[in-house]
């Protein structure tokens, strides 16, 4: 069974899970006190029967609002940011200044892109395609969760960087979307946080932006090649790069990568955390933790373990099982 609502509710909350943390809470007329880091408590509660239900909360109104006064007042962008924090201030940045900053960088570059997508919204298209209730159902008949799996999708516009993320709350799990972005784009990010979404409501995955280099591997592992599954038409690259080559240039240096990652794959230490996310190894390569997740992930599916026994390694034993796995990689390849 599938439910769709549109109802709308106030967010009283607390990752990233992968990509961005950032402070959605401020100042927007609504509840959305995000507290980000914690994550959820594991368990393995079971429930009898399974199915799935998405909540919508759409942000488009709130950004109308402040987008059609600023335009009403050809406001200069130094006045154009202040009515942005007042009425909108929602960004995925970090909660800090230097978030702000980004954040305020992201809409003077994003304000002359606005136009277009402020027609389709004030046609009343305001959450777009594709259907999410359609992914997440999807997600769930292979990763076979026997818990129900209720998720918030927060459809809110950004900055052009199409950046999602998946949020867990001390109301449930929240998946941040954003609403310019085109929608294969959509269905791809979907379907990657849906992944990580899924994970977290059975149970194996806290959703804690502190967590081992060994949890981010498998985790992210499996929401890239879960959406490459459901999207076999595109290319490899479509699924798990930002910039272009990337893939390659990890491919190149695998072995090297995999030797680099191993020393580190049981720290939960922040600064490697963000150092295999977002930042570069000694190596010059950024974000070894999701290559690794790719290649850790692929191997297991070579080897026959499907994509629910993957979603069921709890997040304790991540760090392990991807250590095994590495090593096999290592010594026999794929």
């Amino acid at each position: 069974m599938r439910t769709f609502d549109f109802a709308a509710f106030a967010l009283t909350s607390a990752l990233l899970v992968c990509h961005a943390s950032i402070d959605p809470s401020k100042k927007t007329g609504e509840n959305l006190n995000f507290k980000f880091g914690n994550g959820r408590v594991l368990n393995k509660e079971q429930h009898d029967g399974s199915f799935v239900s998405v909540k919508i909360k759409d942000l488009s109104p709130k950004f109308l609002s402040f987008y059609n006064e600023a335009t009403r007042l050809n406001l200069s962008e130094s006045k154009r940011w202040l009515l942005w924090k007042e009425r909108y201030d929602f960004a995925a940045v970090p909660p800090t200044p230097q978030g702000d900053s980004i954040a305020r960088r992201l809409l003077d570059k994003s304000w002359t892109r606005y136009p277009e997508l402020v027609k389709a919204l004030t046609k009343g298209d305001l959450i777009g395609k594709p259907d999410p209730s359609q992914i997440l159902e999807s997600i769930a008949q292979i990763l076979k969760p026997q818990n129900k799996i209720q998720i918030t999708l927060l459809s809110y516009v950004g900055g052009f960087e199409d950046n999602a993320f998946t949020n867990v709350t001390k109301d449930g799990i929240v998946v941040a979307v954003p609403r310019e972005s085109p929608q294969l784009t959509r269905e791809l990010l979907m379907t990657h946080e849906f992944t990580h979404a899924v994970q977290i409501s059975m149970g194996y995955l806290s959703g804690g932006y502190i967590r081992t280099i060994g949890a981010i591997v498998v985790s992210e592992g499996l929401a890239t090649r879960l959406t490459q599954k459901l999207h076999p038409q595109l290319s490899e690259g479509s699924f798990i790069e930002i910039t272009p080559g990337w893939l390659k240039l990890c491919k190149d240096h695998q072995t090297e990568i995999l030797k680099d990652i191993r020393k580190h794959i049981s720290s939960n230490n922040e600064n490697d955390i963000m150092q295999y996310t977002m930042g570069k190894s000694y190596l010059g390569i950024e974000r070894e933790a999701y290559y690794t997740g790719w290649v850790v992930v692929e191997h297991w599916l070579s080897e026959g373990k499907s994509f629910a026994d993957i979603a069921h390694i709890s997040e304790m034993n991540m760090p392990s099982k991807a250590t095994e796995a590495v090593d096999e990689i290592l010594k026999y390849g794929h």
